[in-house]
């Protein structure tokens, strides 16, 4: 019996029972969540909806007023004194706005009050400081202005160090507890104590970016066990007069929440999906207007006025579905838009449920429906059932603001119908490869491997990192290195990646061997080095014990018992102190600008798994501005000419010695790696060739190299 009866005979079966079951099993990972890039192209799918179907803008409740490039040229550079601040709540309060809301976060007091001034006046009278701190400060001033124009203040939540008594409106259960259902921050940036004092509202500024882009806003969060609602909620409460915020809820979901009758649906986790509109400057007003008194005042007149800022260099914009960076006040102002106009996004509960349907019935067409019908047939019918479910999803969005994931199962869909056309096909080609002679068959699955080890090769090459995206703006240190497998794929490593903002982590290893096996190691070891590196903080990082721990872990599972020579470095870039262990690997080179390279001495042990559990030790070197320190693999000094003659490190030195200052690490690695392709010219690469070059550029950035 031949692959093609064999294939023939098992595909009923597989139609019968293994297709249905694995299409079951690709329903239940979609509702779990577990298919990978699902919420990738889930969010994609829900940016589509918003591109092609942006919210109109049909009222305007809001009025943002903006401290832009005019406000600061006008009236100074940010942060503004606070009574100037003050000036500003008091004109916006004049104008009877319904309530008014501050994008800002002041955590600290102002020291351009009169009091705090003095101390920067030399000199100055004892009589007359006292006559100065008798004046209120700027922060009284504001929180005056605070209380009487009845404003909210902003609190940014944080996982991390920072307050936990957070000021906030009272909240109103209907239903189960839902606090343990909310976003939760361990810890919260306030504004100075009498300021959250004075204000009339306290709500959450923070909100998650998903890839650079807020998708979704918590209309309630958890601060320690505080429940504080968004700016956009508290705004709606202020402006009401509730006294409390509402939070509708169940055991397994928060199902809407509110202020007075207003409910506002949400997902399970208090948050929702921000329905915007295009980026309207008609929604800004430029404080300086305000404090000029050149404003309408029935332009804020019964509004909900937002104070934020778009100053260039006061704020990052973030990025919203429709691709478009706004000032973080303007998506606030959207969320209030969409409430208002009734528009704001949900995606249900039994959405996934539905997109579990969806893809058993597109799954079942394509296992049992398209093998009944012509192939001509089959690619009009999978173009009309994505166009139709696209447009049904888009449908939904537009005319119920709901957001239906169309788009897995489009993808699971099309997906599966070429996996079918790809099985018809494979077996097609198997019933001809059955008639053809060994010799095809043969270079068949030649031209396989010799893919399967491109694309090993492509890997990894690509798990090796770029010197130039890695550390495009690091101008402490310049840093190149270079892999050349002797073989499709090889058995050399390296790696280099900051610890924290001030140590970089680099090493540069040798697997014994080549080829596949040295390959497989090499990623191993790369990976297990680069893991318990990073598993303490830096300060408290020991290469000597992080070799070792690394060494029991690369030795538990060897049975071929392949090992590797390793030299592992931490170099402070803010006074060049170098610490470094060498497990059995060639001893690097320092050259200092003119001078003569000098062999870094210091070697800490074996290569890394061919002694259990050795104490490895740690060195020391203090490298000077524009030093550089040259590692390599055996490959470089290895290398042999035509006249079976080795590179050796006599050459390298002599070549190193020639080094000009001025060379960039770049052209340092070309060099060498050109001078060891010139010499072993005409015979093929006995060895992996790998090298890295590392340079200490000085911590005041003063050292330049001359391009």
């Amino acid at each position: 019996m031949n692959l093609y009866d064999i294939r023939s005979f098992l595909v009923p079966y597989i139609k019968i029972w293994v297709a249905p079951l694995g299409l079951l099993a690709l329903a239940v990972f979609h509702l779990y969540g577990s298919i990978p890039y699902q919420d990738v192209l889930r969010s994609f799918s829900f940016d589509l909806y918003q591109i092609a179907m942006p919210r109109e803008r049909v009222s305007a409740p809001v009025v943002i007023v903006d401290i832009d490039e005019r406000s600061l040229e006008e009236f100074g550079q940010w942060p503004w004194p606070r009574s100037l601040t003050a000036q500003l709540l008091d004109r916006i309060s004049d104008m009877e706005p319904a309530a008014i809301a501050l994008d800002i976060i002041m955590p600290e007091p102002d020291r351009t009050s009169p009091c705090a001034i003095t101390q920067y006046i030399p000199d100055i009278s004892p009589s007359l400081v006292d006559k100065v701190c008798d004046l209120p400060s700027n922060d009284e001033i504001l929180a005056k202005s605070l209380k009487s124009s009845r404003t909210i203040l902003g609190i940014a939540g944080i996982d991390g160090a920072g307050s936990t008594g957070v000021l906030a409106a009272p909240m109103m259960v209907i239903g189960e507890e839902p606090r343990k259902l909310m976003r939760h921050f361990s810890s919260a940036l306030m504004n100075v104590e009498g300021l959250d004092k004075a204000a009339a509202g306290h709500a959450i500024l923070s909100a998650d970016m998903e890839r650079g882009v807020i998708r979704r806003i918590p209309l309630v969060a958890r601060i320690g066990e505080t429940v504080l609602p968004s700016l956009s909620l508290e705004t709606l409460r202020l402006a009401s007069g509730s006294p409390v915020f509402k939070v509708k809820s169940s055991l397994e979901r928060i199902e809407a929440v509110g202020v007075g009758d207003l409910f506002i649906p949400t997902q399970k986790d208090g948050t929702i999906w921000v329905n915007y509109s295009h980026h309207d400057p008609s929604r800004f007003v430029s404080a300086a207007e305000i404090l000029k008194g050149s404003f309408d005042p029935d332009e804020l007149n019964r509004k909900l006025v937002l104070v934020g800022f778009s100053g260039l260099g006061l704020v990052d914009f973030p990025s919203t579905a429709l691709g478009e960076r706004v000032p973080g006040v303007e998506i606030h102002a959207q969320v209030l838009e969409s409430i208002f106009d009734g528009t704001t996004l949900i995606r249900p509960h039994w959405a996934l449920w539905l997109e579990a349907v969806m893809i058993m019935l597109f799954g079942l067409l394509v296992i049992w429906g398209f093998p009944r019908i012509k192939a001509w047939v089959q690619v009009p019918i999978v173009v009309l059932v994505t166009v139709l479910s696209g447009a049904a999803g888009l449908m939904v969005f537009h005319q119920m603001y709901l957001l239906i994931d169309v788009a897995s199962p489009i993808i699971i869909f099309i997906i599966l119908y070429t996996a079918m056309l790809s099985d018809s096909l494979t077996r097609g080609e198997d019933h001809i490869e059955v008639l053809e002679d060994d010799i095809r068959v043969q270079q068949e699955e030649a031209a396989k491997i010799q893919g399967e080890m491109a694309a090993a090769k492509r890997f990894q090459m690509g798990i090796v990192p770029d010197a130039k995206e890695t550390f495009g703006n690091e101008r402490r240190i310049d840093i190149a290195a270079r892999m050349e497998p002797a073989k499709m794929v090889g058995g050399d490593l390296y790696d280099f990646f900051m610890l924290d903002e001030h140590r970089l982590f680099f090493l540069l290893g040798d697997v014994c061997g080549k080829g596949v096996p040295a390959s497989l190691f090499m990623v191993i070891s790369k990976t297990l080095c680069k893991s318990i590196a990073l598993r303490d903080d830096a300060d408290n990082l020991d290469l000597g014990v992080m070799v070792r721990q690394a060494n029991k872990e690369i030795a538990r599972d060897n049975p071929e018992m392949l090992f590797v020579t390793a030299f592992v470095g931490v170099l402070d870039l803010r006074d060049g102190e170098l610490t470094y262990c060498n497990a059995g690997h060639e001893r690097p080179f320092i050259v200092s600008p003119g001078g003569q390279p000098v062999e870094l001495s210091g070697a800490s042990g074996p290569p890394i798994s061919t002694a259990d559990d050795f104490v490895y030790k740690t060195f020391t070197y203090s490298l000077l501005k524009g030093e550089f320190l040259c590692i390599f693999s055996d490959g470089i000094t290895e290398a042999t000419s035509v006249a079976i003659e080795l590179f050796g490190n006599e050459r390298l030195v002599s070549l190193l010695s020639t080094i000009d200052e001025s060379s960039d690490t770049e052209v340092i690695v070309d060099l060498v790696c050109q001078k060891v392709h010139d010499f072993a010219k005409g015979r093929d690469p006995a060895d992996d060739l790998t090298i890295l070059i590392v340079r200490w550029m000085g911590s005041d950035n003063e050292y330049m190299i001359n391009q």
